[in-house]
C-alpha cells in the first residue's frame, strides 16, 4: 500500500458513472485512484503499478466485465486483487457467476453511500489480509528452503529424504564398505605458535579442499574432527568398487594437500588410513542431527591412519586385495589394533 492510500482502479465505460463513482470514493478519503474506460485498458493499468481493489463494471462493450475478472484471476500476478463487480443489473445468476469466476463483492448501481463504504473496506480488508498471508507464506516457504540446505548440507541426500518422509530411527547395516581417515601430520607443533582464526582458516582451506575432492569421485564424507577427516565409500549407497574408490581418494587428498602447501601460511602434511569391512551407520540425535558411522572397520581404519606416514596413504590387506590391480602396493607393515590383533598393511601408489 503506498503513501497516498490503497490503489485503487475503477473500470466502466460510461463517464458519467465513472465520474460519479470516483467522487464518492474521494469524499470516503481514497486518492489514490485510477480510472479506465474498458477491460483492455484495465488489463494494461493492472501490469503496471500494483493495485489494492478493482471496481469492475460488469457490462461494457468489447470485453464484458466477467471476461475482464477471468482475465484477472488467470494471472498469477493479479489474481490476488479483490475485485467489486459494478451493474445496475440485479440478475442473480450473473452476480453468481461472477462471485464463482473470483468476484469478493458485488455493488448495485445507483451508489448508495454506506454501502458503498462499507463493501470498499471490507475489500480492501481483504486485501490487506491476503497480502499478510502471502507474505507469511513466502517466511514459510524460505524458511524450509534454508532448513532444507541446512539438512542437505549436515546429511547426506538420501538421508534427508528419509527424514523428510517421516523416518524416525535411521540405522542400516552395511556388510561391505571402506572408510578413510586423513590427520594432519604434527597438528599440534604446527599449530603452536598459530591464532585460533589462522589455524581455522587454514583448516578450512584444507577440508574445503578435501570435500572437492570427495565429491568428484562421488564420496560421502562423514565428519571432521579436529585435524582429522572421515569419509566412507559405499555408505549410505551400496557401491561397487568401493575400495578402489577410496584408495584413488585416498591418494587424491595427499596430492590436493600437497598443492596447498605453497597457498597455506604453513604446510599442513597428512597421512591417510584406509580399511575395509562391515560398518553400521545411522543418524544420531534429535535436534541437532549428525550421520555417523561406527564398527570395528572404522577403529581398524583410524589405527592404519595412524600407523600412516607424512604424505603417504596406508591401506590394510583387505582393501588391498579388494581395490584389485589398480594401484600399487608395497608390504607388509605390521600394525596393532586396539584388541590387540595384528593385521597387514600396505602403503598404496598409483602405478608408473
Amino acid at each position: 500500500m503506498s503513501a497516498d492510500g490503497p490503489a485503487l482502479l475503477v473500470v466502466d465505460d460510461n463517464d458519467d458513472n465513472r465520474y460519479t463513482l470516483t467522487r464518492r470514493l474521494e469524499r470516503e478519503g481514497y486518492s489514490n485512484l485510477t480510472t479506465a474506460t474498458n477491460g483492455a485498458e484495465a488489463l494494461v493499468f493492472l501490469q503496471s503499478k500494483p493495485f489494492n481493489l478493482v471496481l469492475l463494471d460488469m457490462m461494457m462493450p468489447g470485453m464484458n466485465g466477467d471476461e475482464v475478472l477471468k482475465a484477472i484471476k488467470d494471472n498469477p500476478d493479479t489474481r490476488d486483487i479483490p475485485v467489486v463487480m459494478i451493474s445496475a443489473d440485479t440478475d442473480i445468476e450473473k452476480i453468481s457467476q461472477c462471485i464463482e469466476l473470483g468476484a469478493d463483492d458485488y455493488l448495485p448501481k445507483p451508489f448508495n453511500p454506506a454501502i458503498l463504504r462499507a463493501r470498499v473496506t471490507a475489500a480492501l480488508r481483504k486485501s490487506s489480509l491476503r497480502a499478510l498471508e502471502n507474505e507469511y507464506l513466502a517466511r514459510i516457504e524460505q524458511d524450509k528452503a534454508r532448513s532444507e540446505s541446512l539438512l542437505q548440507n549436515v546429511l547426506p541426500p538420501e538421508i534427508a529424504a528419509r527424514l523428510r518422509n517421516g523416518a524416525n530411527n535411521i540405522a542400516d547395516y552395511f556388510g561391505e564398505a571402506t572408510v578413510i581417515f586423513a590427520d594432519v601430520v604434527g597438528f599440534g607443533r604446527i599449530t603452536a605458535r598459530m591464532k585460533p582464526y589462522e589455524i581455522v582458516a587454514c583448516l578450512n582451506r584444507l577440508f574445503s579442499e578435501f570435500d572437492k575432492v570427495a565429491e568428484d569421485v562421488g564420496v560421502e564424507k562423514i565428519k571432521t574432527i579436529g585435524d582429522n577427516y572421515m569419509a566412507v565409500v559405499g555408505v549410505p549407497t551400496v557401491r561397487s568398487g568401493h575400495a578402489r574408490i577410496a584408495v584413488k581418494l585416498a591418494l587424491d587428498l595427499v596430492a590436493a594437500a600437497e598443492r596447498l602447501r605453497v597457498q597455506l601460511p604453513v604446510p599442513f602434511p597428512i597421512r591417510v588410513g584406509v580399511h575395509t569391512g562391515p560398518v553400521m551407520a545411522g543418524v544420531i540425535g534429535t535436534r541437532r542431527f549428525a550421520y555417523d558411522v561406527w564398527g570395528d572397520t572404522v577403529n581398524i581404519a583410524s589405527r592404519v591412519e595412524s600407523a600412516s606416514k607424512a604424505g603417504h596413504v596406508l591401506v590394510s590387506s583387505t582393501t588391498a586385495q579388494a581395490a584389485g590391480g589398480d594401484y600399487q602396493f608395497d608390504g607388509p607393515h605390521k600394525v596393532e589394533t586396539k584388541e590387540q590383533r595384528v593385521i597387514e598393511t600396505f602403503f598404496a601408489s598409483r602405478r608408473a
